[in-house]
């Protein structure tokens, strides 16, 4: 009986250190895996702003896609308060290794930007810098209500641009590639341009479109040179990732008018005084290479 109780208890003794070393064991979590880092590892620096509702699935759907920037470009810019505050769009900005605003275009001066804010879920973007002598806000409309016609300043194929367009209606705008969005958009139809030239709208993108009484009421973000289009954000989303950036200028009437006939004259004063700026996004290498 003594050989059976020594067993016994080797093997009791086995059981218990097995239950010790092995028993908290638990299968590794797939956000452990290499192939999938955890969610700090990925996050974007900017925060982006929440994801609104999305739009209605009954409007016509408009695709773009949103490629890895191989090289350098440039985009548009716009004041919306004193201290330096920015609405682009985001793809303007999206990938660069340095942005800035050029605020000097006979020596190529720039200030460098930072960026702010990102939407989730829209193709607009918030950013920060300072110019030399600063610069003045435009005003900003709460919606789009009702208008017909609109004013879009900035620099197509890295000219000094306006154009005046007519409302089409809305569109839901799908962005994939490097980043994606899903929002709501207006389109308006290029009824004449300055100057009249222009061979499409490429880098007009990230401008202000106003209205007649000077108000912006969206933002360029794509369009159709063939066509003759161009497509903008909405209010509400420029609201939106403002709030995110914790800048919310005060809403006020328009300090200027835009018509048919002296549209020229009213953006190019707007692009001399530096309320809308040509926007540089520096790419050293190109993105996806080697990350």
């Amino acid at each position: 009986m003594r050989r059976w109780d020594y067993f016994a208890a080797i093997l009791l003794i086995s059981l218990v250190l097995n239950s010790l070393f092995t028993g908290g064991e638990r299968r590794a979590p797939i956000a452990e895996s290499p192939r999938r880092p955890p969610p700090a590892a990925v996050a974007p620096a900017p925060v982006p702003a929440p994801v609104p509702q999305a739009p209605s699935s009954g409007l016509p759907v408009s695709r773009v896609e949103h490629k890895v920037k191989t090289r350098s470009a440039a985009g548009t810019a716009f004041a919306v308060d004193g201290i330096g505050t920015w609405l682009t769009a985001r793809h303007v900005i999206d990938g660069c290794d340095r942005v800035g605003i050029i605020y000097d275009h006979k020596t190529r001066r720039a200030q460098r930007a930072a960026v702010r804010a990102v939407h989730a879920n829209a193709d607009v973007a918030v950013l920060s810098g300072r110019v030399p002598g600063g610069a003045r806000p435009v005003a900003l409309a709460a919606v789009l209500d009702g208008e017909t016609e609109a004013f879009h300043v900035g620099y197509p194929k890295g000219r000094r641009a306006v154009l005046h367009s007519s409302y089409l209606g809305r569109w839901r705008l799908t962005g994939f590639g490097r980043f994606r969005n899903d929002e709501e958009v207006a389109v308006w139809g290029v009824i004449s341009r300055y100057p009249e030239d222009l061979p499409g709208f490429g880098g007009i993108s990230g401008g202000p479109v106003f209205s007649a009484d000077g108000r912006v009421i969206g933002i360029s973000v794509a369009g159709s040179d063939r066509r003759g289009r161009v497509i903008a954000s909405l209010p509400k989303s420029f609201w939106q990732v403002l709030d995110m950036a914790g800048q919310t200028p005060p809403q006020r009437a328009g300090d200027l008018r835009f018509t048919g006939a002296d549209f020229r004259a009213v953006g190019e004063r707007l692009l001399d005084d530096l309320r809308v700026a040509r926007v540089y996004c520096r790419v050293k290498k190109p993105l996806g290479m080697g990350e």
